[in-house]
C-alpha cells in the first residue's frame, strides 16, 4: 500500500510539474515577437510562411511572410533620399531589372513608401551571399503615426545590426528626421553604436566625379561634414561611418560595378563588427509607446483648446463689434437730440 501511495504521489508530483512548465512555456511564447528566424542563407533557407507573403527576383526574396534572417538592417531617411532604391539594390536590383520590386520607389514629391515593411533575400541579390533582412520606412514626417509603426515592427524583430540613415547628397538634415531619430533611440534605446550614413545619389559615374571635382568635394571632405553635424544633432561623441553607394550604378560600367561592390562589403563588414542593437522586451515597449500616446493626447489637447479659445476670441470681437455699432448709433441719435434742442431754443 505505501509502495502503491507513492506510485501515485510521484505521478501526480509529475503531472504538477508539466502543468507548471507549460505554463510557464506558454507565457515565455506569448512575450517573444510572431516573427521568427530563417536560416543563414536566403537560397538554402527553410520555407518561409505562406501567410501574407510576397516573392520577387524570380522568387529569392521574400516580402514579409513572417520570417527574418539574423543580420537585419534598418533603412531610415527624408522623402526622396532614395530609401526605397537603396533597399531594393541590397536585395539584388539594379537599373536593368524592370521586374516589380519589394518596396515600391516614389517619384518626385510623391511617396513611394507609405508604412514600415520587411524584406528578406541575399545580399545584394549573389548566389551563396549571407541571407539578410531589409526594413524600408516611410519619409519621416510629424507623424506619430508612422513612428509607432516602424516601433512595433522593430519590436518584433528584437534585433538589429544597423540602422542605415540615408543621405542625399547635397541636402541637409531635417528638423523632423533628427527629431525622429531622437525619438526612436527614447523609445527603444540608443541606437547610435548601431548607426551608419549612406550617401544617395553620389554617382561614381565620369559626370559626377567632374562635379565633385569641380566643387572641390571629396570623400572624406564630405564624410567630415556629415560625421560633425550628427555628433552634434544626435548630441553623441561617436563617430558615425559614412558609404558611398549608388543604387543606380551601371553594371556595364567597370569603375561604378567596382565601386558599389566595394563599398557595400565595407557596410557588410561594419555590420559584422558591431554588437547587434536590441529592443526593449514587449511589456517595457508597451509602456514607452503608451508615454508617448500620452505626451502626444495632452498635446492635442493643447490645441483644441487652443482652437476653442481662438473661437471664443471670435465670438467676442463680433459681439463687441455689435455692441461698439450700437453705441456709435446711439451717440449719433444723441447729437441728433442735441441739435434739435438747439435749434427750438434759437426759435424762442
Amino acid at each position: 500500500l505505501d509502495s502503491l501511495l507513492q506510485e501515485m504521489l510521484k505521478v501526480w508530483i509529475e503531472a504538477l510539474l508539466c502543468l507548471v512548465l507549460s505554463v510557464l512555456c506558454q507565457a515565455r511564447l506569448s512575450d517573444r515577437s510572431d516573427i521568427g528566424k530563417c536560416g543563414y542563407n536566403s537560397l538554402e533557407s527553410p520555407v518561409f510562411h505562406d501567410s501574407g507573403e510576397e516573392k520577387f527576383f524570380n522568387d529569392t526574396v521574400i516580402k514579409g511572410g513572417g520570417c527574418a534572417f539574423p543580420t537585419k538592417m534598418v533603412i531610415l531617411g527624408a522623402q526622396g533620399a532614395g530609401k526605397s532604391s537603396l533597399a531594393n539594390s541590397f536585395l539584388g536590383w539594379d537599373v536593368t531589372i524592370t521586374d516589380p520590386l519589394p518596396f515600391p520607389v516614389g517619384h518626385g514629391v510623391q511617396a513611394g513608401t507609405l508604412n514600415s515593411s520587411y524584406a528578406s533575400g541575399s545580399w545584394i541579390g549573389l548566389v551563396g551571399s549571407p541571407g539578410v533582412t531589409i526594413v524600408d520606412t516611410p519619409g519621416f514626417n510629424n507623424s506619430v503615426g508612422q513612428l509607432e509603426d516602424l516601433v512595433w515592427l522593430l519590436g518584433e524583430l528584437e534585433e538589429v545590426n544597423a540602422f542605415i540613415l540615408v543621405f542625399r547628397y547635397k541636402d541637409r538634415l531635417s528638423s523632423d528626421l533628427t527629431n525622429s531619430l531622437k525619438s526612436v533611440g527614447k523609445l527603444l534605446g540608443n541606437m547610435n553604436k548601431n548607426l551608419a550614413v549612406v550617401v544617395s545619389f553620389w554617382s561614381f559615374s565620369n559626370k559626377g566625379e567632374a562635379d565633385r571635382e569641380a566643387r572641390r568635394m571629396t570623400r572624406r571632405r564630405y564624410e567630415n561634414q556629415i560625421s560633425n553635424m550628427l555628433k552634434e544633432v544626435l548630441e553623441t561623441d561617436i563617430k558615425v561611418p559614412v558609404f558611398y553607394i549608388d543604387s543606380h550604378y551601371k553594371k556595364t560600367d567597370d569603375h561604378e560595378r567596382r565601386m558599389f561592390y566595394r563599398e557595400t562589403t565595407r557596410l557588410w563588414q561594419f555590420m559584422q563588427n558591431i554588437r547587434a542593437w536590441e529592443s526593449l522586451p514587449p511589456a517595457k515597449l508597451k509602456a514607452q509607446v503608451r508615454r508617448v500616446r500620452r505626451r502626444t493626447g495632452e498635446i492635442k489637447e493643447k490645441c483644441q483648446v487652443y482652437v476653442e479659445d481662438k473661437i471664443d476670441l471670435k465670438i467676442n470681437a463680433e459681439n463687441n463689434n455689435l455692441l461698439i455699432q450700437q453705441q456709435d448709433e446711439e451717440i449719433i441719435e444723441m447729437r441728433r437730440t442735441i441739435q434739435n434742442l438747439k435749434t427750438n431754443c434759437l426759435k424762442y
